[in-house]
């Protein structure tokens, strides 16, 4: 949700998370569970009758269970300590994490204040409009068109009484009041052709979403899990959103064809059964690692001793490399390399396709395709910043200080206002 909602990631996320856990207002926040205590469920109930009014207040408690298989349930589900410690006033915390605390802390509160209090009531609508052809087409036949619409009206907010909007910034369609049978007069046609759209890529939410679904790791291992797939350049991020690298590509497919039992999705849950099973004394560890190492031991040694070198697909630019065209490689012409992008330890670099019989290298910038909007001279491209996140600026930094959090090509093309450079 905070990701949704404010744009943070994972790690900032249980970063705050710990300075509110640390304080005493939230508790163990590094868990999965939906468990509530009955007295915190108590004094939920009574503050929302004293705040809110009996309307406000189910005759009995609300209980949620996980759909989890895997959810590990020890702990309580996240919530404030006191809910009497409400978000609009001061929670004591002061200094450089106070603002993003207390943004958390409301998320928090509303969602455990919210989930003892009753469903909203709507009432839902459907409009039907019946459009008649004014003349008929050339073969005799009249067609009719049935345009319908619906829409939602609340008649009762129960719980968004405490969560007013919705978390996803997608509010019910609002009908206007028409009366049944009442011509219309049309005022335009708005024709729009849409295609099946390919699946979304995934962003920090919707990942942590699904591995959560699939049972794999834990609230105290997914922010672990995003910052190594970036560390490593299995993925970089664009607009908010993964891209696999030919790096990430490589090992996904070297994995998926050397170790397919440990890369499915499967073998997490079935670890994990094993590890309950430890520790309800229904099985002895020992036992349970050698049924896997002893394979998975077996399996390693022989991809080590047969397996082929990965080589990692390049991008070719099109472009000879300089320093084989001034040394002429043993006087071979045909043996003058093209330069290739790399991917290295520190990202993306531009080198010769000879390496290492030719060492050249340079910086790799990775351009957008639009001139800088400040200067007109520049190009367009993505940068760095010391914690690793992308964002734009102008390669003529420093004498030109133009820069954006956002892609300023997607504003330009939808308006069609753009200056495209090669």
């Amino acid at each position: 949700s905070a990701a949704r909602l404010f744009g943070w990631s994972a790690k900032k996320t249980m970063s705050t998370a710990q300075v509110l856990y640390e304080e005493g207002l939230i508790t163990y926040h590094r868990t999965d569970s939906f468990n509530l205590s009955k007295p915190a469920v108590t004094k939920a109930r009574s503050f929302i009758q004293k705040s809110y009014g009996d309307q406000y207040l189910p005759e009995e408690a609300r209980i949620y269970k996980t759909r989890s298989k895997v959810a590990q349930e020890a702990h309580e589900a996240i919530r404030p300590t006191k809910v009497s410690v409400e978000p609009k006033g001061e929670i004591g915390i002061s200094g450089k994490f106070a603002n993003e605390a207390k943004r958390l802390y409301e998320l928090i509160w509303r969602r455990f204040v919210a989930c003892q209090m009753p469903a909203s009531v709507y009432d839902e609508t459907t409009i039907e409009v019946e459009a008649l052809r004014l003349a008929p087409l050339a073969q005799g036949k009249q067609i009719n068109y049935l345009l319908r619409a619906s829409g939602q009206t609340m008649k009762f907010d129960g719980w968004r009484k405490v969560i007013p909007s919705r978390p996803d910034g997608t509010d019910s369609v609002t009908l206007p009041e028409v009366v049944k049978d009442e011509p219309l007069s049309l005022i335009k046609v708005d024709p729009q052709q849409k295609f099946t759209q390919p699946p979304a890529r995934f962003n920090e939410a919707s990942l942590i979403k699904t591995l959560e679904a699939l049972g794999i790791g834990r609230p105290s291992t997914y922010a672990p899990i995003i910052s190594t797939i970036q560390l490593r350049q299995y993925v970089t991020k664009e607009e908010g959103k993964f891209k696999p690298t030919h790096v990430g590509v490589a090992v996904s497919d070297f994995l998926m064809k050397n170790f397919p039992g440990i890369v499915d999705y499967g073998f997490t849950k079935e670890m994990e059964d094993d590890l309950d099973d430890i520790a309800k004394g229904d099985s002895k560890w020992v036992e349970v690692m050698k049924n896997f190492y002893k394979p998975y031991e077996k399996k390693l040694k022989d991809v080590t001793e047969n397996s082929q070198r990965v080589k990692i697909e390049t991008e070719k630019l099109g472009k000879k490399c300089p320093k084989c065209k001034d040394a002429r490689l043993a006087g071979d012409k045909s043996r003058q390399g093209e330069l290739v992008v790399r991917i290295g330890r520190f990202g993306k670099f531009i080198s010769c396709s000879n390496f290492p019989d030719c060492d050249y290298k340079e910086k790799y910038l990775e351009k957008v395709g639009m001139t800088c909007p400040k200067c007109g001279k520049g190009d367009v491209i993505v940068k760095k910043t010391g914690k690793g996140r992308a964002f734009f600026g102008c390669s003529r930094y420093p004498d030109c200080d133009w820069a954006s959090w956002k892609n300023p090509k997607i504003n330009l093309e939808k308006n069609g206002n753009i200056q495209q450079k090669s």
